[in-house]
């Protein structure tokens, strides 16, 4: 996963326009042996992990560089480490990433500052059980005298995780946190996460994990969060993800807003929602490979279970699309619920109704147990006739014919 670190000594770059680009000389260290950069930026995150761990505030604050912006950044960490409780920090200098400096950072940090490749492993000490691990950008200052820290997360093409990218307030209610770039956020998501929570458990009551949830900024800060490429969720209100982005099953899932999509959500829609996505950390849909039809279906089902409203209104987009052009043929999927498909609203609304019929003609005990079948490996050929006593075919006719039947 890591690459190998590799330092070339007495190299000479020609550029094009003739200018010499020599690499800065390593150093002796107090030995004599030469200590080169990467060896200092090492030496550096090594002293930060040590701060952060112990709680040390001056000993973390000691190691920015002197643009203000530096020390800035290292104070948010250090309050984020120290009230996310966060457990199990590891740092590792991997390898210098390639390309220039931002032209914000070269502006900030000064022209000895460079780029490097940081191996990144915690743990939310109460939330989270198993470890996350990613890559993350962290710019680095050539003093003179040696290494100091100059920013993380940057815009690198690399991922960052929330804590490690803003200042963040934090409200913990039950089973719930909710951490948010603006403390604006904090009662509103909050009441959102723990009604959440208790939508999920009046379907699923053997669940009892925790839930977290992430508020970014901005959509840029959470395609950040979720090492995205730009506009990628620009109709999306939120996503659950493995912190890290790895399907590893002890890879701990958070939900991650997009606080401008969310934010025009009327209070029915940012329940479901939420209620939705909290369905996702429930049943480890984030690693998941099941139809996805069925995975976004029977969220939105336990998301609408208890909600007291017309499927008029729940089914608006898809019950439109029949009445104009029929039915779908098939069951919705990767295709339908791109999020640059114009039509997703639709797509999420057939796949509640197919669980949603699933549930009418089979009973929510049966559903969630096709559900955990498909979800442990069962295919769904096998899953309908086993559990169910139909066919996927069968059943999609079914589907169709409910959809027309909502639709007249």
């Amino acid at each position: 996963m890591f690459s190998a670190l590799v330092i070339a000594v007495g190299v000479v770059l020609v550029r094009g326009d003739d200018t010499v680009i020599r690499p800065p000389a390593p150093s002796p260290s107090a030995t004599g042996e030469t200590t080169t950069r990467e060896d200092q930026a090492s030496e550096l995150l090594a002293r930060l992990e040590d701060g952060l761990g112990e709680g040390d505030r001056r000993a973390v604050l000691g190691l920015a560089a002197s643009a203000p912006s530096a020390r800035r950044s290292l104070q948010a960490i250090y309050g984020n480490v120290q009230t996310l409780d966060i457990e199990d920090l590891s740092l590792r200098y991997v390898d210098e990433v390639g390309g220039k400096l931002t032209d914000a950072d070269r502006r900030t940090l000064g022209r000895r500052a460079w780029v490097g490749e940081v191996e990144l492993s915690w743990r939310l000490g109460r939330y989270d059980k198993g470890r996350n691990e990613m890559e993350v950008a962290f710019t680095f200052v050539d003093t003179g005298d040696g290494v100091a820290f100059g920013s993380a997360g940057g815009p690198y093409d690399h991922g960052a995780p929330l804590w490690l990218l803003d200042d963040l307030a934090l409200r913990a209610s039950g089973r719930t946190l909710v951490m948010a770039a603006d403390p604006g956020d904090l009662e509103k998501y909050s009441a959102l996460a723990v009604r959440a929570v208790t939508d999920v458990n009046k379907v699923l009551p053997s669940w009892r994990d925790d839930l977290v949830v992430e508020v970014p900024g901005s959509q840029p800060q959470m395609e950040r969060v979720l090492d995205a490429k730009p506009s990628t969720y620009g109709s999306i209100a939120a996503v659950t993800s493995t912190v890290d982005g790895s399907a590893r099953e002890s890879a701990p899932a958070h939900i991650v807003v997009n606080p401008v999509v969310f934010g025009r959500l009327g209070a029915d829609g940012a329940q479901i929602v939420m209620s939705h996505e909290a369905t996702h950390v429930a049943t480890d849909a984030a690693i998941s490979s099941m139809p996805i039809w069925l995975l976004e279906g029977f969220a939105d089902y336990v998301a609408l279970a208890h909600v007291d409203l017309p499927v008029s209104v729940t089914a608006s987009q898809i019950l439109s699309d029949v009445r104009r052009k029929g039915a779908p043929t098939t069951l919705p999927g990767a295709e339908e619920f791109d999020p640059a498909n114009q039509l997703l609203g639709a797509s999420y609304e057939s796949a509640w109704l197919a669980c949603r019929l699933l549930g009418e003609r089979y009973g929510e005990r049966k559903l969630i147990a096709f559900y955990e079948a498909v979800d442990d490996g069962m295919s769904v050929d096998e899953a309908f006739p086993r559990l169910l006593g139909t066919s996927e075919r069968e059943f999609t006719r079914e589907w169709r014919a409910y959809l027309e039947e909502l639709a007249s």
